[in-house]
């Protein structure tokens, strides 16, 4: 009387092994896939060839764990058809033999598992490459456009749910295709990477500089009030001025014109960087070297003009007193713009 309930052990524990099995192996699959989505979105950034490469892993891995989990459900209908439904040839052997065949089977399948999510982990990193790759400017190593976007929609977003200001300050270079014609196209490469570590110094890790491209970069000023987003700006202006930039023996001054503007109630992102692109003009109108802040109906200067002009020059500096005397008049255009403010 105690053989049927002998061979209906395996068939018992078959069932809540397969089914545990599977349960795992779906909250595994889902939670990979979840954490992945966010890069998954960005596939349209990768090349043809590098989204090829991505396909072609991921089909390898479908095809390989489909095969193992048929594999896996033949051993099981095999050792299914060995089982007397009547009982009438089960015995403790039988039985025994059976779970050893089930337990092998899910040892294999187990392993094959364990490679599997090594392979799904390479393909994450291999991901996070690309992505990595598609959000970053080659040359200066800063985030490019795209992760502009991104930040800008990312921060506009805040501004909306819980009214964090959020500023963009857009910077040139003045007079870059001069210079490349002046100093060939190394020093300029030389030049932009210079002036994105010099941006980067001048500004706090939890705002993003990024490189629209060519002599373009810009940044998102997020949590600072307007007052702050306009004086960053002219500490950015000012930072490259007084930096000498060495190429080939050579002590070359750049000069870069900003324009600045902040978030208004219900104004998207394109609005946004259209305004400081607008204060950016007028500062190149203005003679370069000065920063404009745009205060939603017109662009107003920051940088106090210099009795004698505001010169954008790319020549070598000849003296130390030469950049001495440039800093000089930097501070000074500092601490009038500073009364100005705190007279406003």
């Amino acid at each position: 009387m105690q053989l049927p309930a002998i061979t209906e052990t395996p068939s018992f524990l078959f069932g809540v092994l397969l089914g545990s099995l599977l349960l795992c192996l779906g909250l595994s699959l889902g939670l990979w896939f979840g954490r992945r989505m966010a890069m998954l979105y960005d596939v349209r950034s990768m090349d043809r060839e590098q989204l090829q490469h991505l396909l072609s892993g991921l089909f390898q891995w479908t095809d390989g764990f489909a095969n193992d989990v048929s594999q896996y459900r033949e051993v099981m209908d095999q050792i299914s058809t060995q089982l007397d439904p009547d009982g009438a040839q089960a015995d403790s052997s039988q039985a025994t033999k059976l779970m050893a065949k089930i337990v092998q089977a899910n040892e294999h399948l187990q392993k094959r598992l364990n490679n599997a999510e090594a392979t799904l982990q390479d393909q994450a990193e291999e991901i996070t490459a690309y992505m990595c790759e598609a959000r970053t400017d080659t040359l200066t190593e800063l985030p490019n456009r795209r992760a502009f976007d991104d930040e800008l929609t990312r921060r506009m977003a805040e501004w909306r749910r819980h009214e964090t200001p959020v500023n963009v300050v857009i910077v040139d270079i003045d007079h870059f295709k001069m210079f490349n014609d002046r100093f060939g196209h190394a020093a300029g490469d030389a030049v932009l990477v210079e002036v994105a570590r010099v941006l980067q110094s001048a500004t706090r890790e939890s705002d993003l500089v990024a490189r629209l491209g060519g002599e373009e970069f810009a940044v998102v000023l997020a949590g600072v009030e307007a007052s702050e987003a306009r004086r960053a700006a002219e500490r950015m202006r000012k930072a490259v001025a007084s930096t000498s930039f060495h190429y080939e023996g050579k002590s070359l001054h750049i000069t870069v014109s900003c324009g600045v503007a902040q978030a208004l109630t219900a104004e998207g992102g394109t609005s946004l960087v259209k305004r400081a692109d607008e204060a950016l003009y007028a500062s190149k109108a203005a003679g370069r070297n000065v920063s404009h802040w745009h205060d939603a109906q017109r662009s107003v200067l920051l940088t106090p003009s210099s009795p004698t002009g505001l010169v954008s020059n790319i020549t070598p500096l000849s003296a130390p007193n030469d950049r001495q005397f440039v800093r000089v008049c930097d501070d000074l255009r500092q601490r009038l713009l500073e009364v100005t403010e705190g007279e406003a």
